[in-house]
């Protein structure tokens, strides 16, 4: 029987298998984040009841009226940034900013941009603007692109701000809102920052979909709204079309790995439901979310997004600027992809009219492969690499994995520090996850480096195939 829980408790979405052990076998590998506590549901329940339609009202404001808001928002952030960020402080003071500077956004344009590898050079207390409650902060330490770690530290405030957008982008993408009963189906390495709130708007969760797993029958348990997953799940979910249909999902989203419109508009006609692509990153949370027009939309009161030195095409690198993290300030910071604007500025035909991208080539990992040419969620690979090797580990500098073979990887590794357990044992760790996600054994051999070599690329891959398929 399905109860709202005490305040010492919350609901327990994860314990919904139907009887079904495969289901429950990889629930259990789902990570409950520390934000999923009653009090901050609490927060945040409350604070969509009160702001889901301003949030909507948002987006359909005057372009004028928007960026308006936006530069408000930034000459906030950066003169607080400038007075209490140390790092911002003297990064900023060095190119002759005052305080007060910033009247337009041609003014904002000429600060510097912040990389990870020059925010790496500084030690946390540097980066926040408050050392005092770095101890209490949310964190989120990702393996990234580059396979160099990055903390970024983050309030209960930004939390709760960047799971309403999400809940505003789900609902954008159905023929009407979520219902308080309707559940959130998720298989991905990365749940969302609430299981539910008290009991409302409730995620079943797997971090990994496998050939074997009854997807179809647990969605038919179920029966959820939406589908979030990664775009390599969407041949095994393919597989569930019956069941997937005859549950009642009404849409398929997808983000974290790169894919193609051609590739979602095949799965989206295959499986007879739409999907949705979004654009979002650890760092910033959302950055564009996807219309049913097949066009990126800036979440325009969370970030504020720009595309410069572009290539002739219109390609250039993204740079983005946080609006709601305070603790941590992400100003004009590089986020290492490239993407390409609309030309025009005329509103979309979906109505909105935040800024549009047209295309968006992110992260270039190699995927790696199975025997049989079957893909390898490269952010499965990084999830497991997160959870066993960076996350726990902060003396890690960088890594690179790399498949030589169809069952032979290589880890490679610079450590400032001794490891947080026997290197053998993490290796042990890391073959065991990622012979599931190949489906037969792997073996993982590993190599300690003073520096990581450079790659021919615009920027350097952590997951790299050099096993070439025939």
């Amino acid at each position: 029987m399905e109860n709202i829980l005490t305040s010492e408790t919350i609901y327990a979405s994860q314990m919904q298998c139907g009887n079904l052990t495969q289901i429950k076998n990889l629930a259990r590998q789902a990570i409950r984040p520390r934000t999923d506590n009653y009090d901050l549901q609490c927060t945040a329940l409350r604070s969509w009841s009160v702001n889901s339609g301003p949030m909507n009202e948002f987006l359909r404001q005057s372009a004028a009226d928007i960026k308006k808001f936006q530069l408000s928002r930034i000459k906030n952030l950066v003169d607080n940034a400038y007075k209490n960020v140390p790092f911002y402080r003297d990064f900023y003071g060095a190119c002759g900013y005052e305080e007060g500077s910033i009247s337009s956004f041609s003014d904002f344009e000429t600060l510097p941009i912040v990389t990870k590898t020059l925010l790496n050079d500084f030690c946390p207390s540097i980066r926040v603007n408050s050392p005092d409650v770095l101890e209490f902060a949310n964190t989120f330490r990702t393996s990234g692109s580059s396979g160099k770690p990055f903390t970024v530290y983050t309030d209960d405030e930004d939390i709760v701000l960047d799971h309403l957008e999400v809940l505003r982008f789900y609902n954008s993408c159905l023929q009407y809102p979520l219902q308080e009963s309707d559940w959130i189906y998720v298989i991905h390495h990365s749940g969302l920052a609430f299981s539910s709130l008290q009991g409302k708007y409730k995620t079943f969760q797997l971090p990994d979909l496998l050939a074997d797993t009854p997807l179809g029958e647990h969605l038919l348990h179920l029966r959820p709204r939406l589908l979030i997953t990664l775009p390599s799940y969407l041949p095994l979910i393919l597989k569930h079309k019956a069941e997937l249909q005859l549950s009642g999902v009404e849409a398929i989203l997808t983000n974290s790995e790169s894919s193609t419109q051609f590739e979602r508009t095949y799965y989206s006609k295959a499986l007879g439901i739409p999907v949705f692509d979004e654009y979002s990153s650890e760092e910033i949370g959302l950055i564009a979310t996807q219309c049913s027009y097949g066009t990126y939309h800036a979440v325009e009161d969370g970030v504020y997004l720009e595309i410069v030195n572009a290539d002739k095409g219109g390609f250039g690198s993204v740079i983005c600027t946080d609006l709601n993290n305070e603790l941590m300030p992400l100003i004009r910071f590089d986020h290492g992809d490239i993407a390409r604007k609309r030309p025009d500025l005329k509103r979309c035909d979906c109505g909105s009219p935040c800024t549009a991208l047209l295309e968006i080539n992110g992260r270039r990992d190699d995927a790696f492969r199975t025997y049989d040419h079957q893909l390898v969620p490269s952010a499965s690979i990084l999830a497991a690499i997160d959870d066993i090797l960076v996350t726990p580990d902060k003396t890690l500098g960088a890594f690179r994995m790399i498949q030589k073979s169809a069952d032979e990887l290589e880890l490679v590794t610079h450590y400032k520090g001794q490891p947080h357990m026997p290197m053998v044992e993490i290796l042990a760790q890391l073959t065991t996850r990622l012979s599931v996600l190949f489906g037969y054994s792997i073996t993982l051999s590993h190599q300690a480096v003073e520096a990581l070599p450079e790659l021919k690329s615009y920027k350097r891959r952590s997951i790299v195939r050099e096993w070439r398929v025939e």
